[in-house]
C-alpha cells in the first residue's frame, strides 16, 4: 500500500498494561479484583488489542489515539507500541502520563513518547475526514466529551472543549455503545464499544445516519 492510498483510523481507550480494565473486559476468568488479574492476563489483553488492532490497519496508515494509551510509563509498552502498525498520533486522556495533568512529569513522558514511535502528542485537534459539500468534513478530536454533555467530574473540565457545533470525536466513557441520546453530535471511539481501530468510511456514514 502506498502512501496515496493510506487510511485514516481512530481509536481511544486501549489502557495496555492496566489490570483494571484486564478485569473490566473479561479477560481475567476467576479473579475478583484487579489485585487477582495475572501478569499472564495482562499480557493476553494486550496481545488481543495488538491484533485486533493489526488485522485493520496497515504500517502506512494514520491512527489518531483519543487518549488513554496506557497509565505506564512509556518504556514499559516499548515493545507493544512498535508492532503496532500505522503512525500513531496521540491526543492525550486522563491517564496518559504525557497529559498535563501529571504537571512536570508530563514532559519526560511526551518525550518517551515521541522516541518510542509516537508520531504526534496533543489534548485536543481539529481535522478533516472525507465527505460534505467540500469533500471534507471538519470534526473535533478530545479524549473527552464536550464539557456539560458528560457527568459531573471537575478534575478534566478544564480539558473539556466547548461545544462548537462541529462533531466531536471522543473516548473516556468506556460506553459499549458508539452514540448516546444525552451526547448529541458525538462519536465514542472506545476500545469497550468497537474492540477495534475505526475507519473515516465508518464515522461518517454515522453522521450522516444521525
Amino acid at each position: 500500500m502506498g502512501a496515496d492510498s493510506a487510511r485514516t483510523f481512530f481509536t481511544a481507550d486501549t489502557h495496555f498494561g492496566h489490570r483494571l480494565m484486564v478485569l473490566y473486559r473479561g479477560h481475567a476468568l476467576g479473579a475478583d479484583s484487579r489485585d487477582d488479574v495475572t501478569l499472564e492476563q495482562v499480557r493476553a489483553h494486550d496481545e488481543d488489542i495488538v491484533a485486533s488492532w493489526n488485522s485493520v490497519v496497515s504500517a502506512e496508515d494514520v491512527v489518531w489515539h483519543l487518549g488513554d494509551l496506557t497509565l505506564k510509563h512509556t518504556t514499559e509498552i516499548a515493545d507493544t507500541l512498535r508492532r503496532l502498525n500505522g503512525r500513531i498520533r496521540l491526543v492525550l486522556g486522563n491517564h496518559d502520563r504525557a497529559h498535563p495533568l501529571f504537571r512536570e512529569r508530563a514532559i519526560a513522558a511526551q518525550q518517551e513518547l515521541l522516541r518510542s514511535g509516537v508520531e504526534y502528542v496533543c489534548t485536543a485537534a481539529r481535522v478533516t475526514i472525507p465527505g460534505g459539500n467540500s469533500g471534507r468534513f471538519p470534526v473535533m478530536l478530545s479524549h473527552f466529551p464536550y464539557r456539560d454533555s458528560y457527568g459531573e467530574d471537575r478534575r478534566f473540565r478544564a480539558w473539556q472543549l466547548e461545544y462548537s457545533g462541529d462533531w466531536l470525536l471522543h473516548g473516556h466513557t468506556h460506553s459499549h455503545a458508539a452514540m448516546h441520546a444525552e451526547l448529541p453530535r458525538q462519536i465514542h471511539l472506545g476500545w469497550d464499544a468497537w474492540r477495534r481501530p475505526v475507519s473515516e468510511t465508518e464515522i461518517l456514514h454515522l453522521i450522516r445516519s444521525a
